[in-house]
């Protein structure tokens, strides 16, 4: 049962960091009159920073608390992203396994029990974007959103809550709050909490940014015969 939970959150961890990493990213709100010029600012040098990225590798640690589980879930690892559109979560605790996206294909594999799950998802931008409203025009995002003035943090980064306004969102994710790192111009803490009052907890720590990735890092060497579900086929 655990195991089946961690997968789920972390695959929903993985979209969200695949949606944050995407070069059109842009969060804006009509809730407001006047424009938020703090805001405005921090948005821009976010929005910058992402632009200009090439290459990432992160040591990421996540915490989910749900009302299903006595304990929460504990979990951590190393994430690789390639602007090209791959991206790689390797969990290492408490079981390992990797999530993999590149080639418009999404695969879970499990190598202690030797085991994948492959599916063709298509272009995840035009996906994602249809579900959270990411990378459409600016008019069209206003819409997406209300984004509470960014304040500062005791770190001197920015904190930043958004509502989702869109009902496909909004029926599943209450807020997402995300603490930018004042050096980095990246998100360093994200908090997902949803209707149902569960709540998942990522931090970030970047440590390599438009350096070289390891060679072959986005291929997985997969068992000639794969146990996945033939109904899902």
């Amino acid at each position: 049962m655990k195991r089946s939970f961690l997968k789920q959150h972390s695959v929903h961890v993985f979209i969200a960091l695949y949606v944050f990493l995407l070069p059109l990213q842009s969060f804006s709100s009509e809730k407001k009159p006047e424009p938020d010029l703090k805001l405005d600012r921090v948005i821009k040098r976010i929005k910058a920073k992402v632009k200009s990225l090439k290459t990432v590798i992160a040591k990421y640690k996540q915490i989910k608390k749900t009302y299903l589980l006595h304990e929460p879930l504990h979990s951590e690892g190393l994430i690789y992203y390639d602007s090209s559109g791959k991206l790689l979560m390797k969990v290492t605790s408490p079981s390992p396994f990797l999530i993999l996206f590149k080639n418009n294909t999404f695969l879970v594999y499990y190598p202690e029990i030797s085991k994948a799950e492959e599916r063709y998802v298509g272009n995840v931008e035009n996906i994602i974007g249809k579900y959270l409203g990411i990378g459409q025009p600016v008019e069209a995002l206003k819409e997406q959103y209300e984004i509470q003035p960014a304040t500062k943090t005791n770190s001197g980064g920015y904190y930043l809550k958004m509502i989702p306004q869109k009902q496909a969102v909004a029926k599943h994710i209450d807020s997402i709050e995300v603490f930018v790192n004042p050096e980095t111009w990246l998100p360093e803490q994200i908090v997902f909490t949803e209707v149902k009052g569960d709540q998942t907890t990522l931090w970030l720590q970047f440590i390599s940014i438009n350096q070289p990735l390891p060679p072959g890092i986005f291929s997985i060497a997969l068992p000639d015969k794969r146990r996945d579900d033939d109904e899902d086929r």
